[in-house]
């Protein structure tokens, strides 16, 4: 098990002209099978041949933040498992010109997302499938499909989302579903602030390893 793994402040993509739509070959950004202990933070994924990220088979405590997923079909996947024992965190990060998996977060025990932006996706956005249980507190969807979904048998605890030209689904709650203050600490920010903000701070950044 790979685990305390650290990828920052890279662009990957613009890989492999062939596939946009990830139906020929396996070739992920970043893919994380059975490992531990990651965090994904201040990167760009873009135009990939398969997944921008894909973390499969029971990967548990990821934390993806500041991170741009732009100009692909399949963003971000978490899943490839019947187990429910992954714990995962995405927070001010920018889904923009993506379509699908935004992230998809299929039997997770618990699913933090907050403070993301999401434009013009045109598939759908967040979603909780299987046996999941998401929270998702202050993001802004702006002109996507589809921006919360669940199946039947995930829980959902969605809170302070806005909305902006959006279409289709926006699942209610369900279930119960514990706060993420139980987990860790952090702080969410204004409503207003997240659009801007996320813009301004994700990606890669020559503050974080200065010359």
């Amino acid at each position: 098990m790979r685990k305390n793994v650290i990828i920052r402040n890279l662009r990957i993509g613009n890989t492999y002209n062939g596939d946009l739509d990830g139906k020929t070959h396996d070739w992920d950004g970043v893919q994380a099978d059975t490992a531990s202990n990651i965090w994904i933070d201040h990167c760009i994924f873009e135009r990939g041949a398969d997944g921008l990220i894909d973390s499969r088979k029971d990967t548990n405590y990821l934390t993806v933040s500041n991170t741009i997923f732009r100009h692909h079909n399949k963003a971000f996947g978490i899943a490839w498992t019947d187990s429910v024992v992954a714990q995962i965190t995405l927070h001010h990060s920018w889904f923009q010109n993506t379509t699908q998996r935004n992230p998809s977060a299929d039997n997770i025990k618990y699913a933090h997302l907050y403070n993301n932006y999401l434009t013009n996706v045109t598939s759908y956005c967040h979603y909780a499938p299987g046996k999941t249980a998401m929270c998702t507190e202050i993001v802004y969807f702006k002109n996507t499909k589809d921006p919360v979904a669940r199946d039947d048998t995930a829980t959902l605890a969605a809170s302070g989302n806005p909305y902006s030209g959006t279409s289709g689904t926006i699942a209610g709650n369900s279930g119960t579903v514990s706060k993420a203050m139980e987990y860790y600490k952090y702080m969410l920010d204004a409503t207003a602030n997240v659009p801007s903000m996320v813009q301004a701070e994700a990606g890669p950044k020559a503050s974080i390893y200065p010359s």
